[in-house]
């Protein structure tokens, strides 16, 4: 990837989990008293801010078991996940 998309794709990243991050803050909000849909939305807020932080120090896109690259297209469809296709224990 260029410099220049690689610069603008970190952007548009951190601009998608600022907002799943506010997202999850209001939906946490309102699910005051529903104790298993806030764990849900806790775990949720976690990883959205785990991702926030290894965009600030560069792993962004970089699968923390083996180290590789992450997929463009999974990363574009979850971008809090932390691993690549195949080390990823979910898929």
């Amino acid at each position: 990837m260029l410099a220049m998309s690689e610069d603008r794709f970190l952007q548009d990243s951190r601009q998608q989990l600022s907002k799943l991050h506010e997202t999850l803050m209001t939906e946490l909000i309102e699910a005051k008293g529903k104790a298993a849909l806030q764990a849900k939305l806790l775990v949720e807020l976690r990883e959205c801010e785990e991702a926030l932080k290894r965009i600030d120090i560069g792993s962004f896109g970089r699968c923390q078991h083996c180290g590789e690259a992450v997929e463009l297209n999974l990363l574009k469809g979850e971008p809090t996940t932390r691993f690549c296709l195949s080390c990823n224990p979910e898929i």
